[in-house]
C-alpha cells in the first residue's frame, strides 16, 4: 500500500477538478481526501493502485482544468477508509482564477429541453461551463466567495451541487428558476420605463422592431440591434456617437457567419472555443450586411452566442409550450455538438459594448438605465451582480492560432507562464489601450482590457481591477514599472502609487516594453526586435514608433528608425491625416501647390487652409516630429483619397490596409525606392522620400489605389527583411521580434513571418498578448521583476 500527498497548481478550481479526483480514486479503489486551498488543490491518496492515478491526474484532467505544475511526496500509509471531499482550506497562498466559459453543449442541449426543469432558463449552467472571473469576490472559489451568495439553493440544485457524481458538484453559480437569478424587460414610455411580462420573447420582438436594447450580460452590458436593419443600425451609430468604428456582430452558428464572411478551418474553431471571442473575418464580396457596421473595413468581427441568454434571444421558441416538444426527447447527455432543430430569429445581431463612447463598460442596472437611456429603446436586465467588468474579446487568426487583438473575457485572468519566479512587482501599462501587469511567482497576471487612460472612470475601473487582483492573487508589489512619458496619466498614477506605498519607481522605455513583452512570453534576457506603432515617447523627448532595438534586461539600443515625419499641428494631424499627407507631399516637392490640386487631399480643405498647414509644418514648436511608423501610414492613405480623417485609432490605416486583394502576397519586385542613411549617433535613418514620389507618380498614372496599397506594405516589409540581414551580420542573433499596434495589420504581419522565415530568422510574435500598447505592461513589470532579482544590474531608467 502506498500513500501519496499531492500539490496541484493551475487553473484547478470551478472547472470540475475534485469530483474528477473523487471519482478517479472511486474507480481504482483509492482512498483519502481531496481539497482547495488557496494554493490550488491538495489530494492525499493511499491504495495499490496509486501510480496509475497519478498517471491518469496528468493526462485526463476535466476539458476546463489547466495543470501548471504537480507536487508529490511519498508518506507513511495512514489507513484511510474512504475518498472524501474536504471543506476548502484558506492558506495564505494563491491559486488561479478560472476565466469565463461560454455555456457547454450539455447545458446547450437541457435549455431546449422541454422536459427538463431548467427549459428555458437564462442562467444555466454546469461545472464545465459558466461565469466564473466575472461572479468571483476572493479565493478559494466557493459559492461564499461568488456574488451568487445571495441566491440560498432549492432542495434540488442544493442536491446536485452535494452529488460527486453529478456535473453540477460544486458548480459554484448552479441555479434554477426556482431558486436562481431572473430576468425583465423595462420599455421606455413617455412615462417612464414600463415592465413587460415574458422578457426574452419581448425583447426578441423589439429587436425585429428595429429597437435597440441594452442588455446586461456576463461581464457587462451590451447594445443591440438587428444587424440587418439598416435604419437600426444606423440609428444605433448616432446615438452612441460611435463615428465611423466597428460594431461587434453575434451570429448563431457558425453557417450564418459564413454567408457573410469568408472563414478557415482554424477561424471556425476559435468561433467554437469556450472562450468564443470576437474573431475578425474577411467579409464576402456578396455580404449583405449594411456598409456602415464597418466602413471602410474588409472584414467584419463575429461571435457565437456565449451564454444561455445569447442563444435564448436567437432561438427562443414563439410558443414556448409546444414548439419544441416534437423535435426534442428528455435530455440524454451526449459528446456529439447540440443543433438546435429549429430556425434562428436573426441571421446577426449587433453586441457592442454598453458604455459611454470611452468609457469603461458598464456593468450595474441603475447605471445602465442612466447612461444608455438616450441611446437604448429598453433594457433586458438580470440581479446577477456582476463583480469584475469584462469585455468581449477580439482576435484573428494567424498561422493557425489566435492572435489578441483585444484580450478580455475568456481569457482573463489567465496567467502567462514565465521561465522562472521573480519579485512581485506591477507594470502600470501605457495611456492608449491600458492593461497592468501583475507579477506572482513565476506568473504574469494581466488585467482584462482597460481601455483610454483619459477620463476618471477609466481610472476607477483600472483601480477595482488592480485591487481585486492583487486580492484575489495575494500579491503586494516591491516595485513598479511605467512608461517614460510624463504626463501619461499611467506616468502620474504609478509615481504617487510607488511614493504613497514608498516602493520604487522604473521608467521604462515604450518601445524598449513592447520588445520585452515579448522577451517575457518568450522567456528571454534579450532579443533583436522590431517595434512599429503610432507614438511613443523616446529618450531624447521625441515621438518615436518605428524602432529597430537590441533589448536586454538591462538596456537597449536604437539601431534604426523612420526619418521624422512633422506633424502640423501636432494632436490634429493625428486625427486628421490629410496633415500629415501634405507634409509628406512638402518633404518630397516642396509645396508644389499645382501637384497638390491633382491630389485627394485637395478636395478635402480649401486652398487657404492648405497653405496655412505647410507654413505651420515649418514652425517646429508646433509641428512636432514623429518617426511613429502609424504617422507614415495615416499619411499614405490620405494621399491615395482612402480615409482623410480618423474618428478612431488607425482607422486610416486599417482601410488603407483593406484595399489589398486576399490574394495578394509579398513581392519584393513589387516595392518602392528607399534609402537608408547613417546618423551621427551611429542609428540608421529610413528615408521614405523616393517611396513618396513613386506612389504619387503611380496615382496620377491612374494605377488601382490597391495595387498601390499592397506596393506600399510591399515595401515596409522589404525595409524590415533588409534591416534584418544588415543587423544579423553585425550582431550574429537568428531570431527577430514583431510588437506594436501596426503589426496588427494582417497582411504586414502574415507577410513578414513568411519574410523572414524565407531568410532564416525565426519570427516571434505575441502569442499570449496583444501586439499593440496592452502588452506594454508585461514588458515593464518583466523588466523591472528581472533588474530586482539581479541587484548588480544596471537599475537606471530607459
Amino acid at each position: 500500500m502506498k500513500r501519496l500527498h499531492i500539490r496541484v497548481k493551475g487553473v484547478v478550481q470551478g472547472v470540475g477538478f475534485r469530483p474528477f479526483v473523487y471519482n478517479l480514486a472511486k474507480s481504482l479503489n483509492l482512498n483519502g481526501y481531496v481539497t482547495n486551498t488557496s494554493k490550488g488543490v491538495t489530494i492525499e491518496i493511499e491504495g495499490e493502485k496509486v501510480n496509475e492515478f497519478l498517471n491518469r491526474l496528468r493526462n485526463e484532467p476535466p476539458p476546463l482544468a489547466k495543470i501548471y505544475s504537480i507536487d508529490t511526496e511519498e508518506l507513511p500509509p495512514n489507513n484511510y477508509q474512504s475518498f472524501d471531499i474536504i471543506e476548502s482550506i484558506d492558506d495564505a497562498g494563491f491559486t488561479h482564477v478560472s476565466e469565463d466559459v461560454s455555456i457547454c453543449n450539455d447545458c446547450l442541449r437541457e435549455l431546449f429541453t422541454p422536459s427538463d426543469r431548467r427549459y428555458l432558463y437564462p442562467f444555466i449552467n454546469c461545472t464545465n461551463c459558466g461565469p466564473r472571473y466575472t461572479i468571483t469576490l476572493k479565493v478559494p472559489y466557493d459559492r461564499a466567495n461568488t456574488t451568487m451568495s445571495v441566491f440560498n439553493m432549492c432542495a434540488d440544485c442544493l442536491k446536485e451541487y452535494k452529488d460527486p457524481s453529478n456535473r453540477r458538484f460544486h458548480a459554484q453559480p448552479n441555479a434554477c428558476p426556482v431558486c436562481g437569478p431572473q430576468v425583465r424587460l423595462f420599455l421606455k414610455t413617455d412615462r417612464g420605463l414600463k415592465e413587460l411580462e415574458n422578457p426574452v420573447l419581448e425583447a426578441i420582438r423589439l429587436i425585429k422592431q428595429g429597437k435597440i436594447l441594452a442588455i446586461r450580460g456576463l461581464g457587462g452590458f451590451h447594445l443591440c440591434c438587428d444587424a440587418k436593419n439598416e435604419k437600426a443600425v444606423e440609428e444605433l451609430r448616432k446615438r452612441k456617437k460611435r463615428s465611423n468604428k466597428p460594431f461587434a456582430l453575434m451570429s448563431p452558428h457558425i453557417e450564418s457567419v459564413e454567408k457573410f464572411c469568408f472563414l478557415s478551418e482554424a477561424e471556425k474553431r476559435i468561433l467554437t472555443s469556450p472562450t468564443r471571442p470576437i474573431v475578425l473575418l474577411r467579409k464576402r464580396p456578396e455580404c449583405m450586411l449594411p456598409d456602415m457596421l464597418a466602413l471602410k473595413n474588409s472584414c467584419l468581427g463575429f461571435m457565437l452566442p456565449y451564454t444561455p441568454l445569447h442563444y435564448l434571444l436567437f432561438y427562443y421558441p414563439e410558443q414556448k409550450e409546444d414548439s419544441l416538444l416534437s423535435l426534442l426527447q428528455p435530455s440524454v447527455l451526449s459528446p456529439q455538438p447540440f443543433e438546435i432543430p429549429m430556425q434562428p430569429h436573426f441571421e446577426a445581431l449587433v453586441m457592442t459594448s454598453g458604455n459611454i463612447s470611452e468609457e469603461p463598460i458598464i456593468t450595474k442596472n441603475e447605471e445602465a438605465i442612466e447612461k444608455l437611456g438616450n441611446v437604448a429603446d429598453a433594457f433586458l436586465l438580470h440581479n446577477r451582480e456582476i463583480f469584475m467588468r469584462v469585455d468581449d474579446s477580439v482576435v484573428r487568426e494567424l498561422e493557425g492560432n489566435i492572435y489578441f487583438i483585444r484580450r478580455a473575457r475568456g481569457f482573463v485572468p489567465k496567467a502567462i507562464s514565465l521561465r522562472e519566479q521573480l519579485p512581485e512587482v506591477l507594470g502600470a501599462g501605457a495611456d492608449l489601450k491600458n492593461t497592468f501587469t501583475l507579477i506572482k511567482s513565476n506568473y504574469a497576471i494581466m488585467s482584462q482590457h482597460i481601455g483610454d487612460m483619459e477620463n476618471l472612470e477609466t481610472l476607477e475601473f483600472y483601480e477595482e481591477v488592480l485591487n481585486n487582483l492583487k486580492l484575489v492573487y495575494r500579491i503586494e508589489p516591491v516595485a513598479v514599472g511605467h512608461d517614460l512619458h510624463p504626463m501619461y496619466f499611467s506616468t502620474k498614477w504609478a509615481k504617487e502609487h510607488a511614493e504613497k506605498k514608498t516602493i520604487p519607481a522604473f521608467a521604462l522605455q515604450h518601445h524598449y516594453c513592447h520588445i520585452a513583452s515579448l522577451m517575457a512570453e518568450y522567456g528571454l534576457d534579450e532579443l533583436f526586435g522590431i517595434a512599429f506603432d503610432g507614438t511613443g515617447y523616446g529618450t531624447d523627448g521625441s515621438i518615436w514608433g518605428s524602432e529597430f532595438l537590441y533589448c536586454s534586461v538591462d538596456d537597449f539600443i536604437r539601431l534604426a528608425h523612420l526619418k521624422p515625419i512633422s506633424l502640423p499641428g501636432g494632436e490634429s494631424a493625428i486625427k486628421e491625416c490629410s496633415r500629415i499627407a501634405l507634409s509628406l507631399i512638402d518633404d518630397a516637392f516642396g509645396e508644389d501647390m499645382s501637384l497638390i490640386k491633382k491630389l485627394p487631399v485637395a478636395m478635402t480643405m480649401e486652398e487657404n487652409k492648405i497653405r496655412q498647414i505647410l507654413k505651420l509644418k515649418k514652425l517646429s514648436q508646433f509641428s512636432p516630429p514623429s518617426s511613429g511608423m502609424g504617422r507614415l501610414f495615416d499619411g499614405v492613405s490620405s494621399l491615395l483619397g482612402v480615409c482623410h480623417y480618423n474618428t478612431f485609432e488607425a482607422e486610416a490605416a486599417i482601410a488603407l490596409e483593406s484595399l489589398i486583394e486576399a490574394s495578394m502576397e509579398y513581392s519584393e519586385k513589387a516595392c518602392y525606392s528607399f534609402s537608408i542613411a547613417e546618423k551621427e549617433t551611429s542609428s540608421l535613418v529610413i528615408d521614405y522620400t523616393f517611396m513618396i514620389k513613386q506612389l504619387i507618380d503611380d496615382f496620377l498614372a491612374g494605377k488601382p489605389v490597391s495595387e498601390i496599397s499592397w506596393k506600399f506594405h510591399n515595401t515596409i516589409i522589404k525595409i524590415i527583411i533588409e534591416l534584418t540581414q544588415y543587423f544579423r551580420k553585425k550582431l550574429g542573433f537568428d531570431r527577430a521580434g514583431l510588437s506594436g499596434g501596426v503589426f496588427q495589420n494582417a497582411f504586414l504581419i502574415k507577410e513578414t513571418i513568411k519574410a523572414l522565415k524565407k531568410i532564416g530568422i525565426e519570427p516571434l510574435y505575441h502569442i499570449n498578448v496583444p501586439s499593440n500598447d496592452a502588452c506594454i505592461s508585461l514588458g515593464q513589470a518583466y523588466i523591472v521583476g528581472k533588474r530586482l532579482k539581479k541587484p548588480s544590474a544596471n537599475q537606471r531608467s530607459c
